[in-house]
């Protein structure tokens, strides 16, 4: 147990690398079926479907996504980790599922750093 607990850092670093990847594969294939062209009214309807499913797992996700935002702002500053910015930047332009597990990953190095 306490080898999962010191190395936690990795399966952070795995999701980033899932979270990333899968996210720019489907993205991608999404760009495909558009005929190269990538539709952002599209995409973000996607999310708002008729069924309370796909509702349900959007309020998810955007909840998930604002408290783990909030949590890199108030966390970055606190533990004073440099290029906070960063890590927002890449949640906007890659995927939340990449840019929080990397804010993560660099957290526990970060941690690990301070002790």
């Amino acid at each position: 147990m306490n080898w999962i607990l010191n190395n936690k850092h990795y399966f952070y670093l795995l999701l980033t690398i899932l979270g990333g990847g899968l996210t720019f594969y489907f993205a991608l294939l999404g760009i495909v079926e558009h005929k190269g062209n990538f539709d952002s009214v599209e995409f973000i309807m996607s999310t708002w479907t008729d069924n309370y499913y796909a509702k349900s797992l959007s309020f998810d996700f955007w909840t998930g996504t604002i408290a783990g935002t909030f949590f890199i702002l108030v966390e970055g500053l606190r533990l004073e980790m440099k290029r906070i910015w960063l890590y927002l930047l890449l949640t906007l332009c890659v995927a939340y599922a990449f840019g929080f597990p990397l804010f993560l990953f660099m957290r526990e190095l970060q941690l690990r750093r301070q002790k």
